[in-house]
């Protein structure tokens, strides 16, 4: 049986990312508050890469323990806080266990239809059909938390160094060997 051998990222464009992104975002902040985003990001400096940074899998799906990742900025009602709607975008990222009820989930995400995601939350975090796969005994198992957070950042760099760092020390802790990122 294989083990997956970590790749590290690419940091080396965060600082030009970071120039640019203070240039732009003075001029795009009001066009971004006005929600004119398809006009504000015809000038975003999106960071370009030469490689990929993925490894290859090789352990048998049935032996996994799959953490999960949604960028839908879902939430426990009642519970946890909403995401907020701001021109960067909320950086939050939440937690919640794995045998949530996905009946008390709710969506916060004004960038995509979220009357669609609360009729269906498997849309944009499939546990429902994970469960089966784990049930049937096609998936090893799930991780302990699956993790939320809303897609929309500006701050590419933020998400890389920070937001991507703090899930991934999370799922080490929780024996993630095999990540699943939903995004939207």
């Amino acid at each position: 049986m294989g083990q997956a051998t970590p790749t590290k990222a690419d940091s080396s464009w965060i600082p030009t990312f970071r120039e640019k992104y203070e240039a732009w975002f003075r001029e795009a902040r009001a066009l971004l508050e006005a929600h004119q985003y398809g006009v504000a990001f015809k000038t975003y400096p999106f960071p370009a890469f030469d490689q990929t940074p993925w490894s290859p899998f090789t352990i048998p799906l049935t032996t996994t323990r799959l953490g999960v990742v949604t960028t839908a900025g879902l939430y426990r009602r009642g519970i946890d806080p909403r995401f907020a709607d701001t021109a960067e975008g909320d950086p939050r990222v939440l937690a919640f266990p794995s045998d949530v009820d996905v009946k008390t989930l709710d969506v916060a995400h004004s960038h995509i239809p979220e009357d669609l995601v609360r009729e269906d939350v498997n849309v944009v975090l499939p546990l429902d059909h994970l469960r089966s796969l784990v049930q049937e005994r096609r998936l090893g198992a799930l991780a302990p938390r699956i993790f939320s957070l809303v897609g929309y950042r500006t701050r590419a760099d933020e998400v890389a160094q920070e937001t991507a760092t703090a899930i991934a020390a999370a799922m080490a802790e929780d024996g993630v060997t095999l990540g699943l990122v939903v995004p939207v």
